[in-house]
């Protein structure tokens, strides 16, 4: 393996042509991050650098992590025109906006920009600046703009007084579900993951185990596969969590699933969270005393969040979750239909608990069709894409 190679990571840009433009902010610094993760997922590159973009990384930096030749002026043969799948404008600095709302292109930067959205290509822009120049009224007015044309742009919060680029996995989701999102067979889909708990006193909780990992990466596959994703998330044992809305206690899950009905009612729901089957029925209002025995804690079943589902949406796709433990993979798999049957779900993602950190198949993906042994996260993924992508047909 050679010094700039990189080990792929995932083929959401498989065959992309990627023009990453690199414009003269100091966030020009990221670069070598930024190019090495677009190629990770299975990106080409192409790469333009402004005059003023080499004074804050050098072209040399940027050849070594794009593993190709670096444009930084004009040149007889006007690589610049080449029309790839995505320009990639990171930085995007104000003057670049103000160069694309005014139609100036008086660099090989600009002209890529403008082929490409000629040709109709998908062009990202990463605007990158202090907050005085960003809540700056004419700012807005060019995002509004560029917005306008058809431009996709990806704002961070602010972060110590400056809208700072983006981190380069983020860049790269954005940038991977913006160019596959025209691709057949999309759907609107909510991911539900992570942990429930539910009060036992103020500072007790019951709770069951999840670390969220498995929903995090699912969502984030359909994600870049141009699916329209929304993420509800419980308690997370894991960092690297996007998500729209966070509910901690099932009646919280139950929450935010209308809140997501109320927007938009999803083609598919993917229910990786693992919801209490019961909770304390009358949580003490003050601490128990540490000093005393326990009292007993009377247990209620949590609200059934698949069946509500199902009752409000009943269109809709269900993929539910279902995890056992030290049983055989038969048992396992009629448990799985029993469960289907049961909660009208379409498919089921059986687990053996033992399995779980590798010993075993990761997991079956039981459906009406028959039993599929699924490898890893990563198998677990595609499997549900694809039949996703099926259901859209």
């Amino acid at each position: 393996m050679r010094d700039s190679d990189v080990l792929l990571a995932g083929d959401s840009l498989k065959g992309k042509l990627v023009h990453l433009v690199v414009t003269g902010g100091i966030a020009a610094v990221e670069t070598v991050r930024l190019a090495r993760e677009l190629r990770r997922h299975g990106a080409e590159i192409m790469v333009t650098m402004t005059s003023e973009a080499t004074k804050i990384i050098t072209p040399l930096a940027v050849g070594w992590s794009t593993n190709c030749a670096v444009n930084t002026g004009w040149s007889s043969d006007l690589p610049a025109l080449d029309t790839p799948d995505i320009v990639l404008v990171a930085p995007a600095t104000r003057n670049t906006l103000s160069k694309i709302c005014a139609g100036v292109m008086d660099d090989p930067a600009m002209m890529a920009i403008t082929a490409a959205s000629g040709a109709g290509k998908t062009i990202i822009l990463v605007p990158s600046m202090h907050d005085d120049l960003f809540d700056d009224a004419v700012t807005g007015d060019m995002i509004e703009t560029t917005k306008s044309m058809g431009y996709k742009i990806l704002i961070s919060p602010s972060e110590e007084g400056r809208r700072k680029q983006p981190s380069p996995t983020k860049i790269v989701r954005f940038a991977a579900a913006k160019v596959n999102e025209n691709l057949p067979n999309r759907a609107n889909i909510a991911v539900i993951y992570g942990a429930t708990e539910s009060p036992i006193d103020p500072v007790r909780v019951i709770s069951n185990k999840s670390s969220g990992k498995t929903g995090i990466h699912i969502s984030d596959y359909l994600e870049r596969r141009g699916h329209d994703v929304t993420r509800i998330s419980g308690v997370l044992e894991t960092s690297g969590n996007h998500s729209d809305l966070t509910a901690r206690t099932p009646q919280e899950m139950m929450e935010a699933v209308r809140e997501v009905m109320s927007k938009s009612m999803p083609d598919v729901w993917v229910i990786a969270a693992a919801i209490l089957d019961f909770q304390p029925a009358n949580p003490l209002t003050e601490k128990i005393s540490s000093n005393e025995p326990p009292p007993s804690i009377d247990l209620k079943p949590s609200p059934r969040l698949i069946e509500s589902i199902r009752s409000a949406n009943p269109g809709a796709k269900i993929i539910s979750f279902k995890l056992e433990s030290g049983i055989g993979i038969e048992e396992l798999v009629t448990r799985a239909r029993s469960h289907m049957k049961r909660y009208e779900s379409d498919a089921v993602i059986a687990n053996l608990l033992e399995n779980l950190d590798g010993r075993g198949p990761r997991a079956h993906l039981v459906t009406l069709d028959g039993a599929n042994e699924i490898s890893d996260l990563e198998h677990l993924s595609k499997s549900i894409e694809s039949i996703v992508s099926s259901w859209m047909e």
